[in-house]
């Protein structure tokens, strides 16, 4: 769904196609990155304490061994391991010699042969990448994003410190790229409608600043784990979030902060039934 908002002609297997992977980001979430720069997700989280990394090397080298080469669902893999949960796998992702697939039902582990990037490389241009997608930042939320320890976050951070400027947002004191600055001034919103899902890199964070109000913004990002089974998208319109949806199969279902008009209904409506999602049954799209 993120790759449809972005992208025209995006198709349901789209998520499969070879120019991409999928990886366990930040101790487990499934990304899917361009191939040529898994290295860069994975080797740029390699955590900093020598015996860490030796401990997930190990990991990884058992992997390869009980896997010869081969792709193994990743509960035969842990079983294989012997390991107490099959979380415990997660860890080697950052060695960049572990791809997955997860298909929402299944994952599966493939081992793969260690990225050609040096690992301070594959850090500081991991910073840079995050600064251009979400800046104006900070090393925490760095930190945070990458799932690293603070210090760790720092120390690249420092590294890359001479390209950086400072920006004031809402009062708070950010940086961002230096050569990213001058887009930022001269940026307009985005045209048209886009159905964002969960977790969006659009609304991953600075959620306050997205939707101001408390109330409203429990409608459409809703915070982690607060047991209500409600999970949202967001509803773009022109730059703005204007509601939530939900899908279920291939009907979705918009759940406005306020009445549209008729020309706004109609295109939240066109994106709704564009929504490439597999299935035999004719796209729907319903109000609440």
């Amino acid at each position: 769904m993120s790759l449809h908002a972005r992208v025209e002609g995006t198709q349901p297997d789209s998520w499969e196609d070879p120019s991409v992977v999928q990886i366990w980001f930040r101790g487990g979430a499934d990304y899917i990155v361009p191939r040529a720069d898994a290295g860069i997700f994975t080797l740029g989280s390699y955590p900093r304490d020598p015996e860490d990394g030796r401990r997930l090397e190990t990991l990884a080298d058992e992997i390869h061994r009980v896997t010869e080469g081969r792709t193994l669902r990743v509960a035969e893999v842990s079983e294989r391991l012997r390991l107490a949960h099959q979380t415990h796998i997660r860890g080697a992702a950052v060695t960049g010699r572990v791809h997955i697939r997860w298909d929402a039902s299944n994952i599966w582990l493939i081992p793969v042969e260690r990225p050609a990037i040096d690992v301070d490389d594959a850090r500081r241009e991991l910073a840079r990448r995050f600064l251009h997608w979400y800046g104006p930042t900070t090393v925490a939320t760095l930190a945070r994003w990458t799932g690293v320890r603070p210090a760790e976050a720092r120390t690249t951070w420092a590294d890359i410190e001479a390209e950086l400027v400072e920006v004031d947002v809402a009062g708070e004191r950010r940086f961002t790229l230096a050569a990213d600055l001058e887009a930022l001034e001269r940026a307009e919103p985005i045209a048209g409608v886009r159905l964002l899902p969960m977790d969006d890199p659009l609304t991953k964070l600075d959620k306050e600043l997205l939707v101001a109000d408390e109330e409203l913004r429990r409608r459409v990002v809703p915070p982690y784990g607060d047991g209500s089974g409600y999970i949202p998208g967001a509803v773009l319109v022109d730059g703005e979030i204007v509601g939530g949806w939900q899908r279920q199969q291939r009907k979705v279902t918009i759940h406005p902060f306020t009445r549209p008009s008729a020309s706004v209904r109609e295109a939240i409506e066109a994106e709704g039934l564009a929504v490439p999602i597999a299935g035999t049954a004719p796209p729907s799209v319903g109000w609440d």
